[in-house]
Parts: C-alpha cells; structure tokens; sequence
C-alpha cells in the first residue's frame, strides 16, 4: 500500500497542489471542501468522452455499462459504511438533500401534531431547518438534546427529554466547527426505550475516520462526496431497511415508478423509489472513485496523523495571545474554530488570505452554535491529509502577523 502520509507525495496525487501560485496556497478550509485527487478527476473526464450513456434505461451495452459503474458505486458506499445491504443506499446530491429527503418522507408520515423532533443546538443549517419546516406543517415541536459545556451530548440530561412523543433525533457525528465527535452509539442505546430513530449527518466525518452504521445502530446516516474527496453534487443517505419499506417518496418522476397510469400511479421498489429524474451519473462515478482513493488508505494511518496535525495546532495556537478556542482537544477531525479578543473573525480572515492562508470565518452555516457560545462568528481552520506540518508553521506565523497588524490597528 503506497504511504498516503508522505506528504509531498500525497500532494503529488492532488492536481491543484500541483497548480502554480494557487498550489502554494496554505488551504486550511477542507471542512467546506476538499481536494480531488487525479484518479477522480480522470474517472469523470472518462465517463463523459467515453463512456456517457443514461442508466437503468438502454439495453444497449454502452447503457447497460454505465448502470453497471452507478450501481457498483452504491455497493461500494454500502461496503465503506457497513450497512446490511447496498438497497439501504439512496444516492443523493449530498447531506443537504438527504436531510431534506427524510423530513419530508419519515417526517410526513410519522411526525404528528404535537409530537416532538430532538435537535442538538450545535448543528449545521441543513440537519436543523428541515426539520424546522417539517415541525411547522405538521404542528409538531423542535426541541433540544441537551449538551454540555464541551458541546458533547449531556447524557446525564438526556433521560428528562425522551419520550413517547420524541419521533426522531438529529445530531452530527462530526461537528463542522470545533471537528468533536459524539458518542452516537450510546445515544442509540438511549433511545432504545422508545424505539425513537436517529438521524446523523455525517457530513464531516467520512474522511477523517471509520463509519460503521451497524455498529452505531443508527436508523439513517448520510455524507456528502465533495468532503471526502469527491465531486460536489454527490452524496449518500443510508436508510433502515424497516423505514425504506414505510416511507414514501421524495420526489416523483421517471425511474421511480413501477407502473404509471393517467389517473393513478405505483412506485417501484426502493431505493430506486427516492431517486426520481436523471441523476448525477458521472458525479456518482466519481464519488466511487473517491471511495476506493479512501479506501486505499489505513485509518489507523490516517488518525495518527491528523492526531499528530491537531496536537500540533493546538499546542501552536495556544502561543498566539488572546485567542480562545472553541471545544476540547480530543478531535476527531483536525478542524479548529477560534476567535482573538478585540479582533473580527472577518478581518483575520481576509488578512489571512493576502498571506497566502485560506480559512473559512462567519456562523459557518451553524448560528444556533453561534448562539451557544455567545458570539456572532468565528475563524476555522481545517486540515486533512495533504496538509503538512510546515503548513501549520506557516499558518501560525501568518496568524501572528496578522494579529501584530491589527492590534496596532484597534
């Protein structure tokens, strides 16, 4: 197995480290997106000059070829998610849709007035307003799982809240902010008493460590595949087999139906029941792609390193005077979040970036995190697997200089 960790050969594998001036760039914002290697780039400039056919449609051998590369993708995301079987994988546009897809299917059919949908307060726009919607048409409550000051699930509080009524709970396995995980294979176990389901968003956690939804227990996961090294406008939703059977579709069209009438029609069997219309078949392609480059690399690798990356953040960090950050040290992604007393987020940022230092600032698409910490926004710096210690040299160095800059100007 080639050594992933080798850093300027990791970088090889990547065509925009490769890019001149923009190459050079400290990129420290991976928790947006990441980076894709040639070998996903190359599979998709292939299907298109190709191989580019629709699928589940042609009996034409060119045809039958591209189902054959879509459907061997779900059966590699079955496989690198530890599912019962690759029919509990609904091939989405990315989280955003496939939180989407299970509030206005699940949420439709099982939420009812005055039932209640647990949510953490620490979650990513998109796994807190679907449910907001689906809560108001349904006349049902959004509440809060309760969460402790290191923003992890306060599971001493988490009794007072379940009940009969709670008909679903939402939390991130990997916060996009401070990069913490949660403990969801516990949460499962609490909500046994209720048989109440949870959804996870994994949306930051697919390259930064093991998923295994059977071990989890968890009744619906999704990711996106421009986080882990894919295309964007990709991504996966694992469903339960038992809710596969129970909930409607999404949305309607071609594909999805068994027999159509003028009147009246039936669906098909799931998952295809969920992805109506001509999808993202190239995308998909290279999201595989993206799974076997995964794939390739030893996890147990992978977390020494980027533990190695984040020790070393936060020891530099903490040498920068008046920065605060937010969550522990105890990371299961190298993604780090912090504010500098008297500074703007949105200043550091920019200045940041005249030094050749690209990070994300703002709510980062989490303001009710915002709003836990009592503050309007803040710096992230996130890194993956072809950033380099030197870069985190670099980064700190910049920092300062930027900080020295404007605190002369306060």
């Amino acid at each position: 197995m080639m050594d992933l960790f080798d850093t300027a050969q990791t970088r090889k594998l990547f065509p925009y480290f490769c890019s001149g001036n923009r190459g050079a760039n400290v990129y420290f914002d991976n928790a947006a997106t990441t980076h894709k290697p040639s070998s996903v780039i190359s599979r998709i400039s292939d299907f298109y000059t190709q191989e580019n056919s629709n699928i589940h449609r042609g009996v034409y051998e060119l045809g039958m070829s591209a189902t054959d590369q879509y459907e061997s993708t779900r059966k590699l995301i079955h496989e690198f998610i530890g599912s019962n079987s690759a029919k509990e994988i609904v091939l989405t546009s990315g989280a955003t849709e496939s939180v989407n897809l299970v509030a206005q299917t699940y949420g439709k059919k099982f939420v009812k007035k005055g039932d209640i949908i647990l949510v953490s307060p620490i979650e990513h726009h998109a796994n807190l307003i679907p449910w907001q919607v689906i809560a108001k048409e349904n006349g049902a409550k959004i509440k809060e799982i309760p969460i402790s000051k290191d923003l992890t699930i306060n599971f001493d509080e988490l009794d007072s809240v379940l009940s009969e009524k709670v008909k679903l709970i939402a939390i991130n396995h990997v916060s996009n902010v401070t990069g913490m995980s949660q403990d969801i294979g516990l949460l499962v176990k609490s909500c046994k008493k209720f048989k109440i389901p949870v959804f996870v968003d994994g949306a930051q956690a697919g390259s930064h460590i093991k998923i295994n939804v059977s071990e989890l227990g968890c009744d619906f996961y999704c990711f996106s595949g421009h986080k882990l090294f894919g295309p964007t406008g990709t991504g996966a939703l694992f469903i339960k087999e038992e809710f596969m059977r129970e909930m409607p579709p999404y949305k309607t069209g071609g594909q999805m139906v068994s027999k159509v009438g003028f009147q009246d029609s039936t669906w098909t069997d799931y998952p295809l029941k969920f992805e109506a219309g001509t999808p993202n078949i190239a995308g998909i392609i290279g999201l595989g792609e993206a799974i076997k480059f995964i794939q390739n690399i030893d996890f147990q690798q992978l977390a020494s390193y980027e533990n190695y990356l984040s020790v070393l953040m936060t020891e530099k960090l903490a040498e920068v005077p008046f920065l605060e950050l937010y969550g522990n040290s105890k990371k299961a992604a190298p993604i780090f979040a912090f504010n500098i007393k008297n500074i703007h987020h949105y200043d550091l940022a920019a200045l940041l970036s005249e030094n050749g230092v690209l990070v994300r600032s703002g709510h980062l698409c989490n303001q009710s995190l915002m709003d836990f910490l009592n503050i309007d926004g803040c710096v992230r710096a996130s890194l993956s697997i072809y950033n380099s210690e030197e870069e985190v040299y670099n980064f700190i160095q910049a920092l300062k200089k930027v900080v020295k800059f404007l605190s002369k100007s306060v």
